[in-house]
């Protein structure tokens, strides 16, 4: 069921908004601006820096002897990383020898959805229809519905269990005679799924907590029988090496389920993953320090430490680090001149709205005004990433400007003949 809330903004009140909105528009062009010249200098800063590194370079044959001679410098190294730490997420008692142990949790709950729809009144005022909607759904944390505009649903989410996404890493790794650092084991994914065993203690005294919060939310329903109840759960079945029969605590593979039923998922029901990154080939580009890494800094400042899983070479990593610069570039780039566009937008909002009272004009007017942003910003935007350019690497900023020089000249010719053909029309 839908629910629907309709308010009017009048006209005073929306000039009064679009002026806040000139100051948020400047601000966010200045803010967008500053993006662009910031980001070709990362750019520009971080592709010298890997070229550096890589001129600079060694392989460390043998990672099994700390050799002296390597202490300090930039190192490419293949090998095992391997540890002895034992990794414990208390509240279900798990234990495991690994790398790093990641704990991920999600949450069955009522999501709200709105969609608005606005339509611009004669005199300038504003009606804005919004619908709300109610799903269920899987979240990363607990939906807050004491907030929810419809009152049939507010206050209607809990959990069975209020748990946190976690990661707990080894504190000694070894990689052959050396240590993996803090920072690098971080670095590693969690690739390996978990299998979850919870003692007969654990299960017993979780079950009795989820069991009882369920029963206050739910109700004491019919328990269901054997043959139903496993049916039902048959994704996310009970360990057969318990002996206690738990109610709301499911465990199959790298997953426990809290709820009554895993087939049929109520609202506050909790289901939690598990992954591991076990030992295993891994391949480094960092600074032998002593029996350790650290990260290599090069003449510009920029710093560069690279872990991988698997067996790598330098080449690889290094090109892999180079499309990485790249892309970020890339979206930093798009992000910036949309929200110069954007910021242009909020600028001339003004004027749109005070020909609100006419709403037919408004709406060609606006059509204009979008037009002329997206042009001025996109051009704005070349401009300072070509200046940008100018003062990181000239030749490349030049031949860019060429370019802002070439988009003004055809706009403004197509401009000067579709005037010239009004004129002669009329």
């Amino acid at each position: 069921m839908a629910y629907t809330e309709t308010t009017t903004t009048s006209y005073g009140t929306r000039l009064k908004n679009s002026v806040g909105g000139v100051f948020t528009g400047f601000l966010m062009f200045i803010i967008a601006t500053c993006l662009l010249w910031w980001n070709e200098g990362r750019a520009v800063k971080t592709t010298k820096m890997l070229e550096e590194a890589q001129g600079n370079y060694v392989e460390m044959k043998d990672i099994n002897t700390v050799d002296p001679a390597l202490n300090g410098k930039l190192v490419h190294a293949t090998g095992l990383a391997t540890t002895k730490d034992t990794l414990v997420d208390d509240y279900f008692g798990i234990r495991v020898g690994a790398i790093a142990l990641q704990r991920k949790v999600e949450y069955y709950q009522w999501v709200e959805t709105a969609k608005q729809t606005k339509r611009d009144k004669l005199g300038g005022s504003e009606e804005t229809v919004t619908t709300y909607t109610y799903h269920k759904d899987w979240r990363s944390q607990p939906e807050n519905s004491a907030e929810f505009h419809d009152p049939s649903y507010r206050s209607k989410n809990f959990v069975l269990a209020d748990l946190k996404r976690e990661r707990w890493d080894a504190k000694n790794v070894s990689f052959g005679a050396y240590h993996l650092s803090e920072s690098q084991v971080k670095s590693l994914s969690t690739k390996a799924e978990t299998k979850v065993v919870l003692s007969d203690e654990k299960l017993r005294g979780i079950d009795e907590q989820i069991v009882k919060i369920y029963k206050a939310k739910h109700g004491d329903k019919k328990k269901e029988t054997t043959a139903e109840k496993t049916a039902a759960n048959d994704s996310v079945a009970q360990n057969p090496g318990n002996t206690y029969a738990a109610e709301c605590v499911h465990v199959q593979g790298n997953t426990v389920y809290l709820g009554m039923n895993a087939g049929s998922p109520e609202i506050g029901d909790v289901r939690v993953t598990y992954s591991q990154c076990d030992p295993g080939d891994v391949s480094i580009i960092a600074v032998a320090n002593g029996k350790t890494f650290s990260s290599y800094t090069a003449k510009n400042g920029k710093q560069l430490s690279v872990i991988r899983h698997g067996v790598q070479t330098a080449d690889q990593m290094f090109t892999e680090q180079h499309e990485g610069n790249s892309m970020l570039t890339w979206v930093l780039r798009v992000i910036g001149i949309l929200l110069v566009i954007s910021g242009l937008r909020g600028i001339l909002g003004i004027a749109e709205t005070l020909l609100k009272v006419i709403p037919f004009v408004a709406n060609i007017f606006a059509f204009g005004v979008s037009l002329i942003c997206g042009v001025l910003g996109f051009v704005w935007s070349l401009i300072v990433i070509a200046l940008a350019w100018i003062f990181y690497r000239p030749l490349i900023g030049i031949l860019l400007l060429a370019v802002v020089g070439a988009v003004i000249f055809a706009f403004s010719s197509k401009g000067k003949k579709l005037i010239a053909e009004k004129m002669k029309r009329s």
